[in-house]
């Protein structure tokens, strides 16, 4: 299972200044609608949390949309260009503030390919982490846009997941089919 993938030059560049443009006002419409501080984040994204939890799909997050954006068109058809035979669906775009995470889900109800590009100012503060052969990866995230593209499945082995951050994060999730 691969989970990094390498944006075309093309695309990574014209994504990133579209970003870079946007940045702000996608920070300032995500503070305005309620961006929350969790103490105890990190705790709930732990294997063991996942393990005495019992849940089949966590709901638990403080991410806060910025979808209305016009970035977010913008992003989406870039997108669109690099899956011309295929569906490609906007899964959500969201800001992760300081202590923002979204805990252990896995999608099932919605199997396809998904592809997330991520954005921070800092490297190595934010991530996406799963579970791959019952032991728990920690991809960190690089600095600028890192990109990911995985498949979920309907049936199991599911792709468990979650995402955290100790700075602003922004996410930008497609669905291809």
């Amino acid at each position: 299972m691969s989970i990094r993938f390498d944006l075309p030059d093309e695309t990574k560049i014209e994504a990133e200044k579209i970003i870079e443009k946007n940045y702000r006002d996608m920070l300032l419409n995500t503070r305005i609608a309620g961006a929350k501080t969790v103490k105890d984040w990190a705790d709930k994204l732990t294997l063991e949390y996942l393990s005495t939890s019992n849940l089949s799909i966590s709901n638990e997050t403080n991410m806060v949309s910025f979808e209305g954006l016009g970035v977010t068109q913008q992003i989406t058809q870039l997108i669109q260009k690099l899956f011309p035979k295929q569906v490609v669906r906007a899964t959500g775009f969201f800001h992760y503030p300081p202590t923002g995470y979204m805990g252990w889900h896995t999608n099932r109800n919605d199997p396809c390919k998904r592809l997330y590009l991520t954005w921070t100012n800092e490297a190595d503060k934010s991530f996406f982490r799963y579970i791959k052969d019952e032991k728990v990866i920690t991809d960190y995230d690089d600095k600028g846009l890192t990109s990911r593209l995985f498949e979920v499945t309907g049936e199991p082995p599911f792709l468990w997941h979650c995402v955290g951050s100790e700075t602003d994060r922004l996410s930008f999730g497609f669905s291809i089919r």
